[in-house]
């Protein structure tokens, strides 16, 4: 958790790329080309921050997205990108279920999958047309996912 004068605050520069369209929302973090590693891993903590609520943030579309994931697979989201994972996007396409959220990371996870919150599940996959990793969490009649 950011300590409050230590806060991280996402730039107003957008690395967010709205691809959805009518009913589909799709959001793809995409760091200008001029960002360098650093400062894309910082604005990756400030995401963290901002998905666990621990840090003012806007009403952007993927941000509401990221808070509609259920608390347990919230907190093992924000678990991966404060061990230095980075969000590639996030959508709510009707898949695998209507009113499904799917998260994409840029890497295996890092330290999720060896302290899961409960409820939520962990699979090894390695399917090189849908993901190596994938943690999920069902609610009702509807799957939340986050994919490496």
């Amino acid at each position: 958790m950011a300590h409050r004068d230590q806060r991280r605050v996402m730039r107003r520069e957008s690395a967010w790329r709205d691809h959805g369209g009518g009913a589909m929302l799709q959001y793809d973090f995409v760091p200008p080309a001029q960002w360098s590693g650093a400062r894309v891993a910082e604005e990756q903590l400030a995401i963290a921050d901002a998905i666990a609520g621990d840090a003012e943030a806007g009403d952007e579309g993927w941000l509401q997205l990221a808070r509609r994931l259920p608390p347990a697979l919230r907190k093992a989201l924000v678990a991966e990108l404060r061990a230095g994972n980075r969000l590639a996007g996030i959508g709510a396409v009707g898949w695998p279920d209507e009113g499904s959220i799917v998260v994409n990371l840029r890497d295996r996870f890092v330290t999720a999958r060896h302290t899961l919150p409960p409820g939520v599940r962990w699979r090894q996959l390695d399917d090189p047309r849908y993901a190596r990793e994938e943690m999920s969490l069902t609610v009702g009649p509807t799957a939340y996912l986050i994919i490496s």
